[in-house]
């Protein structure tokens, strides 16, 4: 499979010709919301001329007909669909009609989540952008192809600040969120915690934590070394000062090891507890959340701007790049988002 490639065309055709079995570490997918609004267009041909391959494959889409029903009876006799997604499927009319567009924009979704897990490996995850629109049925779609045991995150991201909607649209409170499903493969999947040093709520933390400072002028908090359990092998008199009754968190070697690296607070009163020193500069940050709030819209002047209404910012897709690839692994995109 060609790499740093841009497929033209249909998806379900480019994933079922072109990619093999568990060849992608990761999938991000901001499909269409399925929430009325005009994106049928959001390129063009080759010769510059509006794409009417797309907008007609759109307007299928959206309606409940031969398509879909051709869709429905794939994934029917499909042997790589779970049992789970069929019966999922088939009580759906019950819960969103016979011949309504949900109906159609989750039967058309169905069929693509299916290959997305098959040429996903098990170190792999799926990340799913949506909108409250459809996320709830698309996360009990994901939960049947997937596996409920493989969900890991329901993440918001905050994409504005809603004040418009929230004065036009007096019945109800203002939209500013988008919903990112986040599913793993399988246990083996990889992750990386990641972390934010520029939030409000980080320097709030080290500013009301980290009060003391040292001769190098580093700030640091003295945390204790008091064992939680009674661990008599811990329990040892170091440089005049006497143990908590539990024994102390470390060894006397390591007790040694972080006094020559000026890491252990010694009170100047001997009756005193000796503490650890945590220094400020040393914190990765504040870890993620499953609320992204830190990370805005794409501003009208932006440079990475290009014009297209649902455009998503490159820090979001690289925070998700960072925490579930690394280097060299191979992204995949199946809606270009």
């Amino acid at each position: 499979m060609d790499t740093n490639v841009l497929y033209y065309g249909d998806n379900l055709k480019i994933l079922r010709d072109y990619i093999p079995d568990e060849s992608v570490d990761l999938i991000y997918l901001d499909p269409p919301f399925n929430s009325s609004a005009t994106y049928n267009v959001l390129f063009k041909e080759p010769g510059g001329k509006s794409s009417e391959a797309q907008m007609e494959a759109f307007e299928d889409t959206w309606q409940w007909g031969l398509g879909p029903e051709k869709t429905l009876q794939e994934v029917a006799a499909s042997a790589i669909a779970p049992q789970a997604t069929k019966e999922f499927l088939s009580v759906l009319p019950n819960f969103v009609g016979q011949r309504t567009a949900m109906r159609a924009y989750l039967t058309m979704m169905c069929v693509r989540l299916i290959e997305l897990r098959r040429v996903l490996k098990d170190t792999g995850s799926i990340y799913l952008h949506c909108d409250p629109t459809a996320s709830h049925y698309l996360k009990l779609l994901m939960d049947t192809i997937f596996g409920v045991q493989n969900f890991r995150n329901e993440i918001t991201w905050k994409r504005r600040h809603g004040f418009s909607s929230a004065v036009h649209e007096s019945n109800r409170f203002g939209n500013c969120t988008d919903i990112i499903l986040f599913y793993a493969k399988s246990e083996q999947a990889k992750f990386t915690p990641q972390y934010n040093k520029d939030s409000k709520g980080y320097k709030e933390y080290v500013e009301g934590f980290f009060t003391l400072v040292d001769e190098d002028g580093r700030r640091y908090q003295a945390t204790s070394l008091t064992n939680p359990a009674y661990r008599p092998n811990l329990i040892y008199e170091y440089k005049g000062y006497k143990p908590p009754a539990n024994g102390w968190m470390i060894t006397k070697e390591k007790m040694e090891q972080w006094d020559r690296e000026g890491r252990i607070y010694f009170p100047k009163d001997k009756n005193g507890r000796l503490r650890r020193k945590s220094y400020a500069d040393e914190l990765k940050g504040m870890p993620i959340q499953n609320l992204w709030d830190d990370i805005p819209p794409i501003s009208a002047n932006a440079q990475e701007r290009l014009g297209y209404p649902t455009q998503k910012p490159e820090a979001l897709l690289g925070r998700i790049i960072m925490a579930s690839s690394n280097e060299g692994d191979l992204v995949l995109d199946p809606f270009c988002g």
